[in-house]
């Protein structure tokens, strides 16, 4: 099938998605004219769910995903669900915002109520990817952006939320690793990206199985104890032992001011 103009979207049963799954029909209204104020231009039969009878990029308790044209551009649009745990998507968005604002995740382009419209990020999972296989520099090299971008999000105060599941949120493209899905991202606990991402890169996961042959080096327990002297403090210097036992290369230090990305956590 071929790309679907708004229209025609608009008069096929895909619209459902609008509403999914009450398909209230008030609410389908309100929302048909809630995304015709985004200017996008059509819709794409892409991705590897089918939902009433249209391919989508995927479905969460949250939204549903579609690529969509946006000015020319392949863009991501995410429903909000109906009915959703989330009242809205503009506290998502403010997420993710925050995290675009330290170059991690991709780049917000517009948002309101129920819709969030972001860049298409055109690469594999990184479960996926390891398994294609890449070269052992080209793995280091990701796992180590990685890192690195947890690290950014910790200095930010904002806290992921998801990153130990790491095989759904993280995406490999030939210029680095991307971070998706802020839909449970907060500023209101205390960040735990580092730890969490560790945990889920190199401790009981498939990911740490897929990875295990290029870090043999590393142990459990050994990192556990780097991982809490983080945790407790997460200062650079402990940011850069941690990196220096997993043997992998330091980015250059956080320039930032005192004053910047103050946390807004609560000590939970």
């Amino acid at each position: 099938m071929t790309e679907l103009s708004l229209d025609q979207w608009w008069h096929s049963p895909a619209r459902q998605l609008l509403a999914y799954p009450s398909g209230d029909a008030a609410v389908l209204a309100r929302r048909w004219d809630e995304l015709q104020t985004h200017e996008i231009e059509s819709i794409y039969p892409r991705g590897p769910q089918t939902l009433l009878g249209l391919n989508i990029l995927g479905l969460g308790y949250c939204g549903v995903v579609l690529q969509v044209c946006h000015q020319g551009q392949d863009r991501v649009l995410k429903i909000r669900r109906e009915p959703s745990p989330q009242p809205n998507l503009r506290l998502e968005a403010a997420m993710q915002l925050r995290a675009n604002g330290v170059g991690v995740a991709p780049q917000v382009i517009a948002h309101s109520d129920n819709f969030l419209l972001m860049d298409y990020i055109d690469g594999p999972r990184l479960v996926d990817w390891l398994q294609t296989p890449p070269s052992v520099a080209a793995i280091r090299t990701v796992v180590t952006q990685l890192i690195h971008q947890a690290h950014r999000l910790d200095q930010a105060g904002l806290d992921h939320g998801d990153l130990r599941c790491i095989t759904a949120h993280g995406l490999v493209l030939p210029t680095g690793p991307v971070l998706i899905d802020f839909s449970g991202a907060s500023l209101d606990r205390r960040p735990a990206n580092v730890t969490t991402l560790v945990q889920g890169l190199f401790i009981s996961t498939y990911v740490a199985r897929l990875l295990r042959p290029w870090f043999s080096q590393v142990h459990k327990a050994k990192l556990i104890d780097y991982l809490r002297q983080y945790k407790q403090q997460p200062s650079w210097v402990h940011f850069q032992s941690l990196v220096a036992y997993l043997g992998l290369e330091l980015e250059q230090p956080p320039q930032l001011s005192p004053g910047d990305f103050a946390w807004g956590h609560s000590e939970n």
